[in-house]
């Protein structure tokens, strides 16, 4: 029996310790201190490592790295590419003309993307100094000498981020995108660029289609073309509805599982009401006043995961038609709308939640006291809940929305006094934490406070005695009242004990703008920032995901 392993035990080990170490930085030392066992060790090492090599190094602050990356790709320029180089951009010494790399790095690479290439280009031609006034038609050259090098010896791209430049026309293109899986591009490309494509690429997963400004014949036919188009990503600032590449959608219905939305919904609404397959949407469109109320015919039975972000109010009745259109799937519901919802709104929500939604995990709350039975029935109903997050509404959270709308005048003391009796009427924290011990969500791992809520140091050390010896918690708290020093000890003794996991506490203090003569003066908000300090140093924010 051999007492060395073999090169694929050698891949699997190193494969799996991607991503473990957490950062990048550890990860490539980690990897390069494989490179120095032997021969079989570099070979294993160098093929990962060059799968996707820009993401080794930090793209703005790394130059050193991004240096020595860009002469080893220069090295593996083939003779007759150097000479072109070197007779029209960069007199490099003959020394790096002849010399040949150790491997064949190029064949390894996974990965392409045009922002990369540039930083190359940037590179190469600030190391090697030539006269500015060339400095375009220099780039020019060295850009279309790297796509060929990546088109003829690059075996399996796996993504890509389509340039302006018609690669296909370089040798090999054909060959190494034929397993093209992600797809990076934007509706202001070549249409004939899209339908070159569509002759090669037929196994595309995941598209990005930034920006999605307007219909494009080519990217239509390439997105119809496809065998098993799951994700999609469409971002759009202006909203126009791109109706042809909504029917090239529909025409992927069967497999497309994810759809998101940025900034603005660049297709008809009809489009999502036919994506019955769909497990996942996410209309991300803050600061936008993006109209989303026909969405409430869409029905999508089978979805999982329901996020919408829109700073332009829309009726929550409408989010609870979406709810009530799904079949008992939604694992991740995120709303984020403005200004708050009423209680008359919030009820029929959380009872559509009860109803629809028994394997939900990961879900944002609006909260009030008078739906604390609400509350109640639905954590006795929902028993795989993991994140929860509860935004307490209160008198103050109305009254703070309808300041910015008030034209009366304010003196100084008439806002004190509304400050004193604005804590007096925020959510009761004690209630919550009760009733959190009480049901007993075996899942939860992480719960989210935020907006007006108030709880003292002994009813906060109460809840987290009661959770000792249960699933360790990420407790975030975005509070609208001061923690003193008193708070900061308790956490940190149940931080060091294991029921809190380490470093996950952010406090955002709050500044109570004075409204005088009609102007908002922030003036006295240093007086509330006392422990910030403490909580700035102290807090990273955890990784958790659906």
């Amino acid at each position: 029996m051999s007492p060395f392993l073999h090169s694929d035990c050698l891949r699997e080990i190193f494969e799996h310790m991607q991503g473990i170490s957490g950062s990048q930085r550890e990860e490539r030392k980690s990897l390069l201190s494989c490179l120095l066992v032997n021969r079989l060790w570099c070979e294993t090492t160098v093929e990962i490592l060059w799968r996707n090599p820009w993401r080794l190094g930090n793209f703005y602050t790394d130059e050193n790295y991004w240096l020595s990356l860009s002469k080893i790709i220069f090295l593996c320029f083939s003779k007759e590419q150097k000479n072109i180089i070197k007779k029209d951009c960069i007199n490099f010494k003959s020394s790096i003309i002849t010399q040949e790399p150790l491997f064949n790095y190029i064949s390894y690479i996974q990965y392409l993307s045009n922002e990369h290439i540039v930083k190359i280009v940037e590179t190469l031609t600030n190391e090697y100094n030539f006269s500015a006034i060339l400095w375009n038609y220099n780039a020019n050259i060295i850009e279309n000498e790297l796509w060929k090098l990546f088109m003829s010896r690059c075996s399996c791209v796996k993504y890509l981020e389509l340039p302006s430049t018609s690669i296909l026309h370089f040798p090999g293109a054909d060959q190494c995108l034929t397993s093209l899986c992600e797809f990076v591009c934007s509706t202001y490309n070549s249409s004939k660029l899209f339908l070159d494509l569509a002759q090669v690429c037929r196994n595309i997963k995941k598209m990005v289609i930034n920006p999605c400004g307007d219909d494009n014949e080519g990217l239509e036919a390439l997105i119809s073309l496809q065998n098993n188009l799951q994700q999609v990503k469409l971002c759009s600032i202006e909203g126009d509805s791109c109706e042809k590449i909504g029917k090239a959608l529909e025409s992927q219905s069967k497999s497309l599982t994810s759809i998101t939305f940025e900034f603005c919904i660049c297709v008809p609404v009809t489009t999502l009401c036919n994506l019955t397959e769909l497990k996942s949407l996410k209309i991300l469109v803050k600061d936008i006043d993006t109209d989303l109320e026909d969405l409430i015919c869409a029905e999508l039975p089978k979805l999982e995961i329901l996020e919408i972000i829109n700073s332009a109010y829309q009726p929550l009745d409408l989010y609870t038609s979406l709810i009530q259109s799904t079949h008992g799937f939604l694992r991740k519901i995120h709303f984020g709308i403005a200004p708050h919802p009423s209680e008359g709104e919030l009820k029929p929500y959380i009872n559509s939640i009860i109803s629809f939604c028994p394997n939900i995990e990961d879900i944002i709350l609006w909260y009030t006291e008078e739906i604390y039975d609400d509350l109640e029935q639905l954590l006795s109903s929902c028993r795989n809940i993991k994140y929860l997050s509860l935004e307490a509404l209160s008198t103050f959270s109305n009254l703070e929305e309808s300041w910015w709308d008030d034209d009366d005048d304010y003196d100084d003391d008439d806002d004190q006094e509304n400050i004193d009796v604005d804590y007096n009427l925020a959510c009761d924290g004690a209630s919550v934490f009760d009733l959190l011990i009480k049901k007993f969500p075996h899942n939860l791992v992480q719960l989210t406070l935020s907006g007006s809520w108030r709880f003292s140091v002994l009813e906060l050390e109460t809840f987290l005695k009661s959770w000792k010896g249960r699933n360790p918690l990420y407790l975030t708290l975005f509070c609208d009242f001061d923690m003193g020093e008193e708070y900061s000890v308790i956490l940190n003794d149940f931080q060091s004990n294991g029921t809190l996991k380490v470093d996950i506490f952010l406090f955002i203090l709050p500044v109570y703008p004075v409204k005088k003569n009609g102007i908002r003066n922030y003036s006295n908000s240093e007086s509330r920032l006392t422990h910030y300090d403490w909580f700035k140093n102290n807090y990273h924010q955890p990784h958790i995901s659906v």
